[in-house]
């Protein structure tokens, strides 16, 4: 058992958006990073303070909670197969259309009820700020060593937590592959990790500049656990959620 995997459950625990309190939280924490923080979308349409779409009617959200302060300081959405018509395209599909279909990527051999959008990816600066300063965080960097937290030091640790929500909830609902599209300093950092997602196509402009992804499950997996056993403990805890695949897939192109 790692120093990372032991200091990330010492602070912090992924919790299942699976109540309503716990989806409103889920839906103020979106709020405050798309409306308040980022501008992403208009502060004045969601007037109850909770950024909500159409796609959340069948999504599940998983949100990281600070252990000492009690407060939640990011969540993440997987958005599933539309349970009216499992054809119905993905948000990702939609904003990157013309980049997904000029990248030769094949979905067809996948059955669409295994494929979900990874969305939402949320980390509050704020939040994360008061949860980090009430509970008086200390945390272990990549060398090994450990430090008082600040938002250089608490980013990985959410962020990882969040990453191990994704996987939670695939594992749940029977999913195999994502699509994403991700900030590149996203893509950067996942990859520290051992996290590999296949770039599809060109970067967009999509709130900025963002790269269409796609992965295997099973092979992102066995590369964190070749590459970062200890984020592999994380993520999967110890496998339990999802076991080492013996046989991972690779990504599909045509």
């Amino acid at each position: 058992m790692s120093e990372l995997y032991n200091k990330f459950h010492e602070h912090f625990e992924v919790v299942s958006a699976d109540t309503v309190g716990l989806m409103e939280k889920a839906f103020r924490i979106r709020y405050q990073v798309y409306c308040v923080e980022k501008s992403y979308e208009t502060a004045e349409a969601y007037p109850d303070g909770m950024e909500i779409d159409e796609y959340d009617m069948h999504s599940t959200h998983s949100l990281v909670k600070c252990q000492r302060s009690g407060d939640y300081a990011g969540l993440v959405r997987l958005v599933l197969p539309n349970p009216v018509d499992v054809n119905t395209p993905l948000p990702v599909e939609k904003v990157c259309h013309s980049a997904l279909q000029n990248s030769g990527l094949n979905l067809s051999s996948i059955p669409r009820e295994r494929i979900a959008e990874i969305s939402r990816f949320s980390i509050s600066k704020e939040l994360k700020r008061q949860a980090v300063r009430k509970a008086s965080v200390s945390l272990v960097r990549d060398s090994g060593k450990q430090v008082k937290a600040g938002d250089s030091e608490i980013m990985p640790h959410i962020t990882l937590g969040l990453f191990a929500g994704v996987v939670r909830m695939s594992a749940q609902h029977h999913i195999t592959h994502w699509l994403a599209v991700m900030e590149p300093t996203l893509f950067r950092f996942l990859s520290r990790y051992g996290i590999y997602f296949q770039k599809v196509g060109p970067v967009v402009e999509y709130r900025g500049r963002r790269q269409p992804a796609f992965a295997n499950i099973d092979s992102v997996l066995s590369g964190i656990h070749a590459k970062r056993k200890d984020a592999w403990e994380i993520i999967t805890d110890f496998g339990n959620v999802w076991p080492l695949s013996r046989g991972a897939k690779h990504f599909v192109f045509s």
